[in-house]
C-alpha cells in the first residue's frame, strides 16, 4: 500500500503548492460584503471578476493518474455543492480571483471528515458568470450548488500561507481545503452527465455514474 500520509510537501511539490493555495473566511450574506479583512489582506464575494491586471485566470497544471494518487495528501469524499461563490483576495493592491465552495459530506473515502460534515474549499479559480474566458477544459469553474462529486482536496496545514507584496495570509485561518487544479481533483454529476478530466483517468474515460468514479478512487486508494 502506498503511504499517502508520508509523502507531504518536499521540494518541487511544496513549491507547486504554494502557488496554488490561496482562501477566505465567509463572514456575511449580502454582496461584495467583505468577508475577510487581516494584516493588510482583503477577502471579499465579488459578482464580477476583472480580467485585466489581475490573478484572476484559473490553475491548470499538467497532472498525471499517478500524480493525483501520489504526490498529495488529500482526503477523498463524496459530498454536495452547498453553495459557490467567486471572490477577491487584496494584498494591499495585488488582487486575485478565486472562488469559495461550501461542501457538504456524504461518505468517506480518505482522511478524517465526517459524514454530515461542511467544509469550506478553496477553488483555483473563479466560477463561470459569464465574464470569465478561457479555452481550458475547467471543471471547478462550472460547479453549481446542488450538484453532487467526488472530491479530492488538500487540507491546509499550520505552515501554509500565502505570501504577496509585503502580506502574509495563513490559509488555515480562513479555510480548512484547497483544490489544486481545476480539472483533476473532482469528478461532478451534472445535468449534463458525469465531468471529469477522462484523459488523466484512462481506467474510467467511459465512466457515466459516481458509482464507479467511488469504486476506482477506493481501489486507487487501497493500492
Amino acid at each position: 500500500m502506498i503511504n499517502r500520509r508520508s509523502m507531504w510537501m518536499t521540494g518541487a511539490v511544496a513549491a507547486l503548492l504554494m502557488l496554488v493555495f490561496s482562501a477566505s473566511y465567509f463572514m456575511g450574506n449580502g454582496k461584495e460584503d467583505v468577508l475577510y479583512s487581516s494584516n493588510g489582506v482583503e477577502v471579499k464575494e465579488v459578482t464580477e471578476v476583472k480580467l485585466e491586471n489581475t490573478g484572476a485566470g484559473a490553475i491548470t497544471m499538467l497532472f498525471t493518474e499517478k500524480d493525483v494518487f501520489t504526490l498529495f495528501d488529500t482526503d477523498a469524499f463524496l459530498g454536495t455543492v452547498v453553495d459557490v461563490h467567486n471572490i477577491s483576495m487584496d494584498f494591499d493592491g495585488m488582487v486575485h480571483y478565486r472562488a469559495m465552495a461550501i461542501l457538504k459530506v456524504e461518505k468517506v473515502y480518505d482522511g478524517e471528515l465526517t459524514p454530515g460534515e461542511t467544509i469550506r474549499v478553496m477553488l483555483p479559480g473563479p466560477v463561470d458568470t459569464g465574464q470569465v474566458i478561457g479555452a481550458d477544459f475547467n471543471i471547478t469553474r462550472a460547479m453549481k450548488p446542488g450538484e453532487r462529486g467526488i472530491f479530492m482536496p488538500l487540507k491546509y496545514k499550520n505552515e501554509d500561507v500565502w505570501e504577496e507584496n509585503g502580506k502574509v495570509l495563513k490559509m488555515n485561518d480562513v479555510a480548512e481545503y484547497a483544490i489544486l487544479d481545476t480539472q483533476r481533483f473532482a469528478f461532478m454529476e451534472t445535468a449534463e452527465g458525469l465531468l471529469f478530466a477522462r484523459d488523466t483517468f484512462p481506467n474510467i474515460k467511459n465512466a457515466t455514474s459516481l458509482e464507479e468514479v467511488e469504486t476506482y478512487i477506493q481501489e486507487k486508494i487501497s493500492q
